[in-house]
């Protein structure tokens, strides 16, 4: 017997005539099927990108899908996590222009790491056209982190869940991922991105712009602990950096030869930690 819809009203229709260049979501027609066999006829909300184009000094040098929310600070921290401006006492003039979806940045920036984006830029195991201009080969060239920070794995655990309830898009719509800037005892910062690349830069964007020193801070996020996360972490001086999601084995191998803290399926109160083990202490431990 064919289904039928469990609702009599004509289907729904987009709704996206009217819809505002900052706006996050849209609401879109689906048919909602049930276990049951019926479906119904309705509006979800559905996460909306954009494309946002990354100049410098005048030259664009790549775009990003990305939620249009924060976009300053996406380009600050991208800058920062690729290495492409490297003076932490001043930062760029950073700003966005929404009519024409550019974000213009004018500073001193690194002319060879500015040439090597397009050369080795390689493309990531994420979303959002993520990605690292950053070549496996030199990893040895990298600053190591050194940080005397520790947290016990309750402090993490209660971490993990305020970061959680944070994610108001991703409970909305299924389809962000989220980024946080914590020390030890709560939240300081949280941010939400389609990618998990571009979550993390906002947030590191964040904290550079209000001066909050991220090597004695811990990184939060929703993603893969891929070797780009961990390139970025490395790049900000966060010196661990948890996920409720699983690493990479090339991620872990940076975060081991780097110093790095990694600490993935932080969920419901557990965690594993791969790498810099001694900066999570056991409850039991003085």
């Amino acid at each position: 017997m064919r289904n039928r819809l469990t609702t009599r009203q004509p289907e729904p229709t987009p709704e996206q005539d009217s819809i505002d260049d900052r706006a996050e979501t849209i609401r879109h027609p689906i048919r909602r099927f049930h276990t049951s066999g019926n479906h119904e006829a309705l509006h979800d909300l559905v996460v909306r990108e954009r494309r946002i184009e990354l100049v410098l000094n005048d030259e664009p040098l790549l775009a990003m899908l990305a939620l249009p929310r924060d976009v300053e600070e996406l380009a600050l921290g991208f800058l920062i996590s690729e290495g492409l401006y490297r003076n932490g006492s001043t930062l760029p003039d950073v700003e966005f222009d929404e009519a024409g979806g550019r974000v213009e940045c004018r500073g001193h920036f690194d002319e060879d790491a500015v040439e090597s984006i397009h050369r080795r830029w390689t493309f990531g195991t994420g979303c959002g056209g993520g990605g690292t201009g950053r070549d496996p080969s030199l990893l040895a060239e990298c600053r190591s982190v050194d940080s005397p920070l520790t947290v016990r794995a309750s402090q993490l655990a209660a971490l993990g869940r305020e970061f959680a309830r944070a994610g108001t898009l991703y409970r909305t719509t299924g389809g962000v991922h989220g980024c946080a800037i914590a020390d030890t005892h709560s939240v300081l910062l949280f941010t939400e991105d389609v990618g998990r690349h571009n979550a993390f830069d906002k947030v590191a964007g964040m904290a550079w712009r209000r001066r909050i020193d991220l090597s004695d801070k811990i990184a939060l996020t929703t993603g893969r602990l891929s070797a780009e996360i961990v390139s970025k972490a490395i790049a900000h001086g966060v010196p661990i950096l948890t996920s409720s999601s699983a690493p990479t084995a090339m991620g872990v191998e940076w975060a081991r030869k780097l110093g790095l803290t990694l600490v993935g399926f932080l969920r419901k109160g557990r965690m594993n930690v791969y790498t810099g083990y001694q900066r999570v202490l056991a409850d039991n431990t003085e």
